[in-house]
């Protein structure tokens, strides 16, 4: 008896051990199903952001850019940026600045860029006070997002030498941080989010050659970045 109670215990080690592994393939096999559908879930707040960027670049002639668009614009924040990418173009339209003023995604956000003649007359630093509007605009912007506002002064490369700026950089940086003065004074936004810097003659978008270049070159850039 004892000769058989041992041969039954051999023959049920086999069928435990069976048992084990048909279980464990049982629970790879689930959780790897588990895992397909969640890749395979589809955010419905994902393709909203999605048809907003594309939707804005197609209106501005680049709709192929679409295709090029990086995982990061799907989230929240690329959605924040498109929407008031969009309803700072309707506002710049309205008032008919559509034409002097340009707006472009980059990486981290976007980047607003004024001819300087918006916002200041030839060779002078004052803010014009017709283009009190246009920061207005830009404080509206960075009191309802968390952006990190950076301004930046470009100009031409016609010299200029007089007693308050005798380069350009002095001109360009003074224009820039008059503009982050406005933005601090005014908007009383948080100066931890607020830059402002001078690039002079040195950073051209066009030849400096023509009129109609060193028309572009001057100019003035705000950068909204989260």
């Amino acid at each position: 008896m004892e000769e058989e109670s041992r041969k039954n215990k051999k023959k049920e080690a086999p069928a435990a051990g069976w048992e084990v592994i048909y279980c464990s393939l049982v629970l790879i096999l689930v959780a790897l199903f588990s895992m397909l559908v969640s890749y395979s879930t589809i955010e419905e707040e994902k393709i909203k952001h999605f048809q907003q960027e594309k939707e804005f670049l197609s209106e501005n002639g680049t709709g192929s850019d679409a295709l090029d668009l990086s995982q990061d614009i799907l989230g929240a924040q690329g959605g924040v940026v498109m929407q008031t990418m969009k309803s700072l173009k309707m506002s710049l339209a309205q008032a008919g600045l559509d034409e002097s003023v340009s707006i472009e995604k980059i990486e981290k956000g976007f980047k607003v860029t004024f001819g300087s003649s918006v916002l200041f007359s030839s060779g002078k630093a004052e803010i014009n006070k017709d283009a009190c509007f246009c920061l207005d605009e830009m404080i509206k912007i960075a009191r309802n997002n968390p952006f990190f506002v950076r301004v930046e002064g470009h100009t031409d490369n016609v010299p200029i030498n007089t007693l308050e700026f005798p380069s350009n950089w002095e001109l360009s940086t003074t224009r820039a941080v008059n503009v982050l003065r406005y933005l601090f004074e005014k908007g009383e936004l948080p100066a931890e989010r607020l830059a402002a810097v001078g690039f002079s003659q040195y950073h051209p978008l066009a030849s400096n050659d023509v009129s109609g270049g060193r028309r572009r070159n001057r100019r003035v850039e705000f950068y909204f970045e989260l």
